[in-house]
């Protein structure tokens, strides 16, 4: 998988997170039809367990998110560096997002999201 087609999956998966959180949050306070309901609950796991479909409407929303940020000079890329703090293993990989943005005057700036507001 390509750096960009990372990119896309993480924000179409937290974009599935969002909706989940939405929608329950729709439910405590709304009384929907027991057909959407249904349909809502059907959707209430793990990104990764959706259908290709279904992680496809979550895509559509990351590729806008992409698309917005490419509009405004922000290139995102992903780092890998190994963090040795696994509870699991001795040794696994992070994906932390690096972003990279041109200033007002061309200069290009790198950090993380906090640092460059």
């Amino acid at each position: 998988m390509t750096n960009q087609e990372e990119i896309r999956e993480a924000l179409a998966e937290l974009e599935h997170e969002q909706w989940v959180k939405w929608s329950q949050s729709i439910v405590e306070v709304e009384t929907l039809s027991p057909d959407r309901l249904a349909r809502w609950e059907k959707l209430w796991i793990p990104y990764a367990n959706l259908t290709e479909e279904q992680k496809d409407q979550d895509r559509v929303w990351a590729d806008k998110s992409i698309e917005l940020l490419h509009s405004q000079g922000v290139v995102i890329r992903i780092k890998d560096f190994l963090n040795s703090q696994s509870p699991e293993s001795d040794f696994y990989y992070h994906i932390e997002p690096l972003i990279i943005k041109e200033d007002s005057n061309g200069k290009v700036k790198e950090g993380d999201v906090s640092s460059l507001s």
